[in-house]
C-alpha cells in the first residue's frame, strides 16, 4: 500500500501535514524560464500556506505549499476542469485511518509566480471532505518537492509573503539547522523536554507539534504530560485525526528553541502517525514564530525570529471540532472534547451550528472562526444557535484553555 504523505495532519495533515495527503514524487518535471528571485503573496488558511497557481494556462487554482508533500496532488474536480486523462494509481494511506484511492495524470504546465514547471506528474484525489478543515476556502491541491527542490523558499509568516530564490544565487550566514531527507520531508534532530527524537518539519501539519503514537508510547509521554483530553484535532487524507492534548515546556532543534507549546499526542490506531520512522511533525504554529527559509540544495533550514516569537501557543478554547456543510450554509459539530467548554455547554456531535454570536454561519469563514476561538481571551463567551432533530436551542460557551 502506498503512502500519500502527510497533509491534513491537523490536515489532511495535516498540515505527514496536518495536512496531512501529500503526493508521491514519482519523477522529475522540467523547469522553463527560471528566475533568479521573485516574491509571491500567500493566504494563511488554518495555519497552512496557500498559493495561487495556473495549471495548463487556467486558473487560478489554490494549492497548499507543503514540505510534507513528495510531489503534486490535485483534486478530482480540478482534473475534470482541466480535462485530464486520469489513470489508476492505487490505494494508499494518509494520516486518517481510512484507506484512500488515487489516480494519476500529467499537467503540461504548472505556473506558480515566476516558477514554471513543465510535464508535471500529479496524483488525483477526491478532496471533497476538505470543508471539514478549510470550510468554504478553495482547496484544489498540493505542491511540495518539485518547488522546494528547485528554489530556496522563504516563508514570511508576518507579512504572508514567499520569496523564491535560485539556489546558486542564494547565500546566508545565521541560525541554520541542517536536515536529512530520507523521504520527501525534511527531518531534524530535536529534544522535547529532555526527550530526543527526529522530527519532520511539515508546513502542512497544522498546530505546533504532532507526536506519533509509537514515540509517545516508548517515552511514556501521556503519563509525562498528564494528557487526558482527547478529541478530533485535525482532518487529513483518510479522515479525522484524534489526539490527546498537552502542553510542553521546550522544543530545541539545533540552536533554535521554542517554548510553551501545545502538543498533540496521536491516538490513531492506523495511518501515518503510527509509523516508527520519525517522532512526529513540527508544524506551522511553531514555525510561524520565525521567518523560515527552506534550502533543500544545502539541506538546511534558516530560522529568523519575527514579532510572533515567544507568543504563547494556544489551542481551540471551545473544545469543539467544527466542519462545514458542502452547501456552505451551516457548520456541523464533528466532535466535542469531554470536559471542555463545549461539552459543559451541552454541545453535541451532529449539532448544526446556525449562528455564532448572532451571525449566521453561512456568512462566516470556518478557518477564521477557528482562529478567533483559539485567540479570544479566556472567559469570553460564545452564543451558539444549534439545531438537532429539527429543534433549535442556544448554547453559551465560556472559553478556557484546555491545556
Amino acid at each position: 500500500m502506498r503512502s500519500f504523505g502527510l497533509l491534513f495532519a491537523g490536515l489532511l495533515v495535516s498540515s505527514a501535514g496536518a495536512l496531512s495527503f501529500a503526493a508521491v514524487h514519482r519523477g522529475s518535471s522540467a523547469v522553463t524560464d527560471p528566475k533568479t528571485s521573485f516574491t509571491l503573496p500567500f493566504d494563511l488558511v488554518d495555519s497552512r500556506v496557500f498559493v495561487a497557481a495556473r495549471l495548463n494556462g487556467r486558473g487560478p487554482f489554490h494549492l497548499l505549499l507543503d514540505t510534507g508533500a513528495g510531489g503534486v496532488t490535485i483534486s478530482t474536480d480540478a482534473a475534470q476542469q482541466l480535462g485530464l486523462h486520469v489513470g489508476e494509481a492505487g490505494d494508499g494511506q494518509g494520516v486518517g485511518e481510512k484507506t484512500v484511492h488515487a489516480g494519476e495524470a500529467r499537467i503540461a504546465q504548472l505556473q506558480m509566480g515566476d516558477l514554471t514547471l513543465a510535464d508535471v506528474e500529479t496524483n488525483v484525489m477526491d478532496l471533497s471532505d476538505a470543508p471539514q478543515v478549510f470550510g468554504s476556502k478553495p482547496f484544489d491541491g498540493i505542491i511540495g518537492l518539485p518547488a522546494f527542490e528547485r528554489m530556496v523558499v522563504k516563508h514570511d509568516y508576518v507579512n504572508r509573503v514567499l520569496t523564491f530564490t535560485a539556489p546558486d544565487k542564494f547565500d546566508y550566514a545565521g541560525v541554520i539547522v541542517h536536515f536529512e531527507r530520507p523521504r520527501q520531508i525534511p527531518v531534524v534532530a530535536g529534544v522535547l523536554d529532555g526527550v530526543a527524537g527526529n522530527f519532520g518539519v511539515d508546513t502542512g501539519a497544522r498546530s505546533s507539534l504532532l507526536l506519533y503514537g509509537l514515540f509517545c508510547a516508548q517515552n511514556n509521554l501521556q503519563q509525562k504530560y498528564g494528557a487526558k483530553l482527547e478529541g478530533v484535532t485535525g482532518w487529513g487524507i483518510g479522515g479525522p485525526v484524534r489526539s490527546l492534548l498537552a502542553r510542553a515546556k521546550e522544543l530545541q532543534v539545533g540552536d533554535v528553541v521554542v517554548r510553551d507549546l501545545v502538543i498533540r499526542l496521536s491516538a490513531q490506531k492506523t495511518g501515518l502517525t503510527t509509523s516508527s520512522a520519525i517522532a512526529g511533525l513540527i508544524g506551522p504554529d511553531a514555525l510561524s514564530q520565525f521567518d523560515v527559509t527552506f534550502d533543500y540544495a544545502r539541506t538546511r533550514i534558516i530560522f529568523e525570529k519575527n514579532k510572533n516569537y515567544g507568543r504563547r501557543d494556544s489551542y481551540d478554547r471551545a473544545g469543539i471540532w467544527m466542519g462545514q456543510d458542502k452547501d456552505g450554509k451551516h457548520f456541523t459539530v464533528v466532535d466535542v472534547i469531554a470536559g471542555g467548554p463545549g461539552a459543559a455547554a451541552g454541545v453535541k456531535p451532529g449539532d448544526q451550528i446556525l449562528a455564532i454570536n448572532g451571525e449566521s454561519t453561512g456568512n462566516l469563514v470556518l478557518p477564521d472562526v477557528r482562529e478567533t476561538i483559539r485567540r479570544e481571551a479566556v472567559g469570553d463567551k460564545l452564543t451558539l444557535l444549534l439545531e438537532s432533530d429539527g429543534k433549535q436551542r442556544a448554547a453559551l460557551v465560556t472559553l478556557k484553555d484546555l491545556v
